[in-house]
C-alpha cells in the first residue's frame, strides 16, 4: 500500500517498553590487512508521554561487549568504565523526537568526576590525563551532550532526525559530523531521505536514506593521516568518498515507535585504505534479552 500524504513520523504513545540490541562491526582495511572492531550491547527504553507535545526516554544500558583483538583488557576496561557514564539517562524530546534536553545533566557531571577519580588510580600518563580533561570539559557542555546522544553510533538511531512531517514532494536533507573514518579526520555526510523511499502498510513504516560527502574542505586532515601512516596514495586520482551510504528505519505505523535501523556506510580513499561500518539496532523481546 501506498503512504497517504501528509505523513506525520511523531510519537504517539502514553507509555511504551522496549528491549533493543544495539550492534556497531567497523572494518578498516589498510593495504589488504584487516583490523575489525566490533561493539555489542543491549538496553531498556522506556518512553513516555509527560504533556501533549513532550516526552521521556529513559535509557538504561547493559551487556556491553567490546571485541578488538588490538585493545588490551585495560583498555577494553577503559573504555567501559567511560560508556557506563551514560547509563541509565533520561532525555526529554518533543513529540518529533527531536531532543530538548538532557534530563538532570548534573548526575551525569557527578558520575563523569566519580570515574575520572576511580580510573586515574590506575591509569597515570599524559595520554589518560588529556582524556580525563576532555571528558570532564565533554560534561560540563550541556549542548555538546546532548549532540553526542543524537550520533547514528549512539541513540541517535533512535531520536532520529528524520522524524517530520512529510508532504509528498518532500525531500529532507541533514548534515552528520564523522570522526572514525580514519584517525584524527572530521567529515561532514549530507543524509538524505525522500518520501517516494517510503512504503507502508496497516502496522510499519519504512523510511530509507542516503548519504553524500558535501565538499572537500577536509580532505587534507585524510591525506595528512594517510601520510603519517606511510599508506600509499595518488593525490590526483585518490580523494576520500562513499561507495555506499545507505540507512533503513521500520516505524510501528501507528506509534511512530522504532522497531530496527540500520545504516552501512563503505569509505574509501584509494586502493590502500577502505573502511566499512555497519551500525544495527533491532528491537528484541524480553525473552531475548
Amino acid at each position: 500500500m501506498e503512504p497517504e500524504f501528509p505523513i506525520n513520523i511523531q510519537l504517539n504513545l502514553l507509555e511504551g517498553k522496549k528491549f533493543y540490541r544495539f550492534s556497531c562491526n567497523e572494518y578498516t582495511i589498510i593495504n589488504g590487512k584487516t583490523h575489525r572492531n566490533e561493539l555489542n550491547k543491549i538496553f531498556h527504553v522506556t518512553l513516555k508521554r509527560l504533556e501533549q507535545d513532550k516526552f521521556e526516554y529513559h535509557i538504561e544500558m547493559f551487556d556491553r561487549v567490546h571485541k578488538d583483538k588490538e585493545l588490551s583488557l585495560s583498555e577494553k576496561d577503559f573504555l567501559a568504565k567511560i560508556a557506563e557514564i551514560n547509563h541509565d539517562v533520561v532525555l526529554i524530546t518533543d513529540e518529533y523526537a527531536k531532543l530538548k534536553n538532557v534530563q538532570e545533566l548534573s548526575v551525569l557531571q557527578d558520575r563523569a568526576e566519580k570515574t575520572v577519580q576511580k580510573l586515574s588510580r590506575s591509569y597515570v600518563g599524559k595520554k589518560a590525563e588529556d582524556s580525563y580533561q576532555n571528558l570532564k570539559a565533554f560534561y560540563r557542555n550541556e549542548n555538546v551532550v546532548g549532540q553526542d546522544f543524537l550520533k547514528n553510533n549512539h541513540f541517535g538511531m533512535i531520536l532520529h532526525k528524520f522524524y517530520e512531517r512529510y508532504e509528498k514532494e518532500n525531500e529532507r536533507k541533514h548534515t552528520v559530523r564523522y570522526l572514525n573514518f580514519m584517525a584524527n579526520t572530521v567529515i561532514d555526510i549530507d543524509e538524505t531521505v525522500q518520501t517516494e523511499a517510503m512504503r507502508c502498510d496497516e502496522e510499519l513504516l519504512l523510511l530509507q536514506y542516503t548519504g553524500n560527502i558535501p565538499s572537500d574542505k577536509n580532505r587534507e586532515m585524510f591525506y595528512g593521516e594517510m601520510n603519517r601512516k606511510e599508506v600509499a596514495y595518488n593525490r590526483e586520482t585518490d580523494v576520500p568518498k562513499l561507495d555506499k551510504y545507505k540507512g533503513q528505519i521500520l516505524l510501528d505505523f501507528v506509534t511512530k515507535e522504532m522497531l530496527e535501523h540500520k545504516l552501512t556506510i563503505e569509505f574509501s580513499l584509494g586502493e590502500n585504505y577502505q573502511k566499512k561500518i555497519i551500525y544495527h539496532i533491532k528491537e528484541i523481546s524480553y525473552e531475548e534479552v
